[in-house]
């Protein structure tokens, strides 16, 4: 065996220069930087910015929007997409007079032009131009019916605003027969329907319409506080017991005011939660036809018919003309022994019906047509013999912005019939003192518009009159896409 003492060591390779982990993340970033290159070097989509932009103005994003307005004018078969948009920012802007100029300009674009007129019709609405802005949803309705939901809805809402309650609900109609996505649009002409159905007083139509806009899925913001409170006042209308306590159960939290609670606790059959919530309001907020009718009510079911006469009276200082407190009335009267007043009760119920049936028929009269300045004002008389006092003031002004010179006319008639009238039979030894006419009390109020929410609504225009701001609409912000091509 021999060792070779004289060999030399085996050399080792030098230490020092990058790893191999290194060298792979070296090759990966080159690789980034490359496909980054790639990438920039292919042109936007000039359709993606389009929409983009779109869905930006609509958020309020203005900086992305800018970005995607910017890089779309490199686009020169883009320009009507341009004008189109600049109009859309002079909406938002409330520069309405610029807007239409531009949304005209875009209308020569056949693609654009569905979206364009409804634009410029949410612009002339604002403007108080109503015929105009009706001209403008029906040319867009007719250019693309198949995708004009939208157009539809907005046509609908203006319809309502000026009293055109017939062809509101049929526009209604077209959007909810025609639209079984159950998006926005189609919820928001379900709740604008339920809402028509309860200016026509229709009551029960109008509780099926919210009920099934509650239980539609996958639409939290169905359970807004205004659409609860909205179908809350329609079941007491209705007097739908179950569905009552089916809202108690799971929306009652959602209601601010007290006295609406108590109405709906005890038509849900909570008798002793309805006195404890009516109880507990301060002397000042409980002066109100519905609470002193609650406390009629309750008092019956105690078996305390004088209590309930007391509450009688103090319910007609404010409320004369109230049908409902009347056939409560009759009860209160065959407790107490006193049929001449039952008899009186019993008159002035028959009488209230027949003066609802002829404010139906005026509202039927003018539920076809935006022209008919003197029917509304006959709605608004009805409405003031009714004691309806808010919503008489409300189709006084819906006359006067049809028609701006009809204006003075409308305060005149709303400083001749907005006074409280007495009951239409007086009670025998009854005296009632008398009140003064407050339509913020009315319990009748309408809520607004279901289709826009208070950050949708711009301030009006400060050289607008009263007449024209009552049925100003706000524009919708919702972009679902069913106009946009």
């Amino acid at each position: 065996m021999f060792v070779l003492m004289s060999q030399n060591p085996p050399v080792l390779p030098a230490k020092g220069g990058p790893p191999f982990w290194l060298w792979g993340i070296l090759l990966v970033a080159t690789v980034t930087v490359v496909l980054a290159l790639v990438v920039s070097a292919v042109p936007d989509d000039p359709a993606e910015l389009y929409q983009d932009a779109l869905q930006q103005l609509s958020g309020g994003n203005k900086e992305d929007f800018t970005r995607s307005f910017n890089q779309l004018k490199q686009y020169p078969d883009y320009s009507d997409h341009i004008i189109l948009l600049e109009g859309m920012k002079a909406a938002a802007e409330i520069r309405d007079p610029k807007a239409i100029e531009l949304f005209e300009q875009a209308q020569k674009n056949a693609t654009l032009k569905p979206l364009a007129l409804q634009k410029a019709g949410e612009s002339l609405t604002r403007m108080g131009q109503f015929r105009e802005a009706i001209d403008r949803y029906e040319e867009a309705i007719e250019t693309a019916p198949e995708t004009a939901h939208h157009s539809r809805l907005l046509l609908a809402q203006l319809y309502q605003a000026v009293g055109a309650l017939t062809l509101a609900e049929t526009t209604l109609n077209q959007v909810i027969e025609g639209d079984e996505t159950h998006d926005r649009t189609y919820l928001g002409a379900l709740r604008m329907r339920a809402q028509v159905r309860n200016d026509l007083l229709r009551f029960e139509e109008a509780v099926v319409d919210f009920s099934e806009t509650l239980a539609t899925p996958g639409d939290v913001a169905a359970a807004r506080p205004d659409v609860i409170t909205s179908y809350a006042k329609c079941l007491l209308k209705a007097g739908d017991t179950e569905r009552t306590a089916a809202l108690v159960e799971q929306h009652l939290y959602l209601i601010d005011d007290n006295s609406l609670k108590a109405q709906l606790l005890f038509q849900a059959g909570d008798v002793e939660g309805a006195r404890e919530l009516i109880e507990s309001q301060p002397d000042e907020s409980g002066n109100s036809p519905e609470s002193s009718k609650l406390l009629m009510q309750i008092a019956l079911s105690d078996g305390d018919p004088k209590a309930a006469e007391g509450a009688l009276l103090e319910a007609l200082q404010y409320a004369p003309r109230n049908a409902e407190i009347f056939q409560i009335a009759v009860s209160v009267y065959r407790e107490t022994g006193d049929p001449e007043n039952v008899d009186v009760a019993e008159q002035n119920v028959r009488q209230l019906e027949d003066l609802k049936n002829q404010l139906l028929d005026a509202m039927a009269a003018v539920g076809d047509n935006i022209d008919d300045v003197d029917g509304r004002f006959r709605v608004a008389e009805k409405m003031a013999e009714l004691g309806l006092y808010n919503e008489a003031q409300k189709w006084f002004l819906k006359g006067g912005a049809i028609d701006p010179e009809r204006g003075p006319d409308a305060d005149r008639l709303m400083t001749e019939h907005l006074r409280l009238p007495a009951p239409l039979v007086s009670f025998r030894n009854v005296s009632l003192p008398k009140k003064e006419v407050s339509t913020d009390t009315d319990e009748t109020k309408t809520e607004p518009p279901p289709a826009a929410t208070p950050e949708d609504t711009p301030k009006p225009d400060q050289t607008q009159s009263d007449a024209e701001q009552e049925v100003t609409l706000p524009e919708s912000k919702a972009e679902d896409g069913s106009q946009s091509p």
